[in-house]
């Protein structure tokens, strides 16, 4: 039985982001009993168990698919990393530490003052 939260984007590849994000343009495209295709924004908190699987197969896996905008929380490091989809392949413009605010580039006001996480 899939969960609400459940994206999947094809049938080997069905992964749950902590957080994401879906235009209202793109709505009824893609929520369906489960998500159907790639949000435009996902949020994965790193943890000892999932973080390789996060920084690699995840991470590869909203690349191809097309997830705009891939945000990587480290709780241990107290970091942040922004990844943007350009040209099929993920840059990153930001990587922001305890003290900074990271700022979405696809949703304008955006922001998380990483501070704030990590009190």
């Amino acid at each position: 039985m899939p969960r609400l939260c459940d994206v999947k984007f094809d049938d080997g590849n069905v992964l749950q982001p902590d957080v994401l994000y879906i235009s209202e343009q793109r709505k009824a495209e893609l929520v369906k009993n489960v998500i159907e295709g790639a949000p435009n924004l996902v949020i994965e908190i790193l943890s000892p168990s999932n973080a390789y699987y996060d920084l690699r197969q995840k991470k590869d896996i909203y690349e191809k698919y097309g997830v705009k905008e891939y945000i990587i929380i480290d709780p241990v490091q107290e970091n942040a990393d922004l990844y943007a989809l350009k040209d099929g392949s993920y840059q990153l413009p930001q990587k922001v530490q305890k003290h900074e605010t990271l700022n979405s580039i696809l949703l304008q006001g955006f922001s998380i003052e990483l501070s704030k996480l990590f009190q």
